[in-house]
């Protein structure tokens, strides 16, 4: 009883070391790949510029709304849209800038 109990335990852990040292063994053959952007480096300030652009433009769209319409015409539903749309936009852009500007986050 006991005997079969232990003979199965240790060819389990003799299973288990041997697939550790396969994937060690498998692990080291694998050369590290270094993280790549998908996006071309070069195309970093033109990004910045336009999504900042829209950005800006989504904004003052916003802020323009905000002025014209009075407290009962407006819709929360539109106002949160635009503002999401807007930070959405002025983030990107302002990560590009940095990145265009060689601060990599």
């Amino acid at each position: 009883g006991s005997e079969r109990v232990l003979e199965l335990s240790s060819n389990s852990i003799d299973r288990h070391c041997s697939l550790r040292s396969k994937r060690r063994r498998t692990k080291s053959k694998m050369a590290a790949k270094p993280i790549a952007s998908p996006i071309p480096v070069a195309m970093y300030p033109t990004l910045s510029v336009f999504t900042l652009a829209i950005g800006l433009v989504i904004t003052a769209f916003f802020f323009i709304y905000e002025a014209t319409s009075s407290r009962k015409n407006r819709s929360l539903g539109k106002e949160l849209a635009t503002a999401v749309v807007a930070s959405v936009f002025l983030g990107f852009g302002s990560l590009f800038l940095l990145l265009a500007s060689g601060v990599y986050v």
